[in-house]
């Protein structure tokens, strides 16, 4: 063999050594650390979800239970390791689950470091109650997640990019707690941050809105609360994200205090903890979805995650993370169409401000109804052919057989779904829609100007009259 033969059969390797030089990184582990108190470990005092969304929402993020006794940092799980996540077994015998799950399942549904190659792992550090001087230096809770989240790196072969602090906590500060509690709460991000290699690990950190104890909370002598000054300074700073949890449901039975979040809505308060999290990373949001405010009329950008409207020809999307309260709309509002991916709590009405005139003009994209109703309280014009699809077990209504809306446009809706489904419509006047039926279709019930209406054939769709 000659030499100058030995130089060409090595130019292949090199070639290839020179190429994957030059090619991105894999963008591999990311990991999150979530820690808090007793809404942070989830649901203590009840069932964490029912089966049926524990399988609906599962994810294949990896979890690592660090979770800890309040006074004395002593962790639940004598060994843990990292598994897939799941809700935790405490002392106490009774299953818990915070954010960690919603959080995670929103973070696959929406692509978020969920593409090939690459793995979201959490590090949960929470504990049972006790106010934010838990998490000062020296203090138990705090030792137990500098060892918890050292150990959990130690047990991943590589290093993982550490982005964010998720952090559930508040309702039990008291007196120089509620004044401090921004300040402990950037000082335990700066804290975690230095016991971690890679500088440029912990960027950020999202707060989530603490509870009330049956509807009431602790003030500090000037008046403040941990919730209004910890909503303030994540406002103030572009590092803190800011998660509302007031308008979720609480559990019924076995918690005497009113304060603790049940199973459903720990999903959603992960869900929003996710949105959150793309936002201060600058992730592609993927759709617009409804937002955590509840009060923002959705012709708002705050209605919207990112404060952006859709627009004509975008989807508005509702799923767990959605405010679980009727909306509004003051005005008209295009939209390119509408789905209910989720919603926990019978679905989505839209309805006018009170004493205001509303239109939704609906694009191509049409009506998708996968799980949770639709009402439409308001006027409605069809901008484009579209298709009105309701899933099994859900119902789409339009107006109310007391409170008829118009509907107006010349084009065709094709009503589709299942047999099992549901379609109301109670209109003002009859409209120019020229309406398909799918096979299987919902089940249609119609009236007019308060007055029962029938689908009459017509070329080779049908209209909508008045019953003769």
């Amino acid at each position: 063999m000659t030499r100058e033969w030995a130089k060409i059969r090595w130019l292949p390797a090199l070639c290839a050594v020179l190429a994957a030089a030059l090619l991105p990184a894999q963008a591999g582990e990311h990991l999150y650390i979530l820690t808090g108190q007793s809404n942070s470990l989830g649901a203590v005092k009840g069932s964490p979800a029912t089966p049926e969304q524990l399988a609906r929402y599962a994810s294949q993020a990896k979890l690592w239970n660090g979770n800890m006794v309040r006074d004395t940092g002593e962790l639940f799980d004598k060994s843990p390791s990292w598994q897939t996540v799941a809700p935790q077994l405490p002392s106490y015998r009774n299953l818990c689950m915070g954010p960690e799950y919603g959080f995670a399942h929103m973070m696959q549904r929406r692509g978020w470091h969920a593409a090939e190659g690459e793995s979201i792992f959490i590090i949960k550090a929470s504990l049972d109650g006790g106010g934010n001087s838990f998490w000062l230096p020296g203090a138990p809770a705090w030792k137990s997640l500098v060892r918890t989240v050292d150990a959990a790196l130690g047990a991943l072969p590589g290093e993982p990019q550490v982005h964010a602090l998720l952090y559930l906590q508040g309702e039990s500060d008291k007196g120089e707690e509620i004044s401090l509690a921004p300040a402990r709460l950037l000082d335990l991000l700066s804290r975690l941050k230095k016991t971690l290699r890679n500088k440029q690990a912990l960027r950020y950190a999202v707060v989530g809105e603490c509870a009330t104890w049956a509807g009431k909370e602790a003030k500090d002598a000037r008046g403040a609360t941990s919730a209004g000054l910890m909503g303030a300074m994540a406002d103030k700073r572009k590092e803190v994200g800011w998660v509302r949890t007031r308008d979720l449901t609480k559990i019924t039975s076995g918690d005497a205090m009113g304060v603790h979040y049940d199973g459903a809505s720990q999903l959603s308060i992960g869900a929003r903890y996710a949105y959150a999290t793309a936002l201060l990373e600058k992730l592609p949001l993927g759709c617009c979805a409804r937002s955590d405010r509840p009060a923002a009329p959705l012709n708002t950008p705050a209605a919207w995650w990112g404060g952006k409207l859709p627009g004509a020809d975008e989807a508005a999307t509702w799923d767990i993370s959605a405010a679980n309260v009727a909306d509004t709309l003051s005005g008209s509002l295009a939209l390119g169409g509408i789905v209910v991916e989720d919603p926990f709590r019978g679905g989505v009405s839209v309805a006018p401000v009170a004493g205001k005139k509303a239109r939704l003009l609906l694009g191509a994209k049409g009506l998708c109804l996968k799980e949770g109703d639709l009402e439409i309280l308001c006027a409605v014009e069809i901008k484009a052919p579209q298709r009105w699809q309701v899933a099994a077990g859900h119902k789409l209504a339009l107006g109310s057989a007391a409170e008829p809306v118009e509907l107006t446009g010349h084009g065709r809706v094709e009503l589709a779904g299942a047999a099992e489904a549901e379609v109301e419509l109670h209109l003002a006047a009859p409209p120019a829609v020229e309406w398909r039926l799918g096979s299987p279709a919902p089940r249609v019930r119609a009236t007019i100007g308060g007055r029962p209406a029938r689908m009459l054939p017509q070329g080779k769709g049908y209209k909508l009259a008045p019953a003769e």
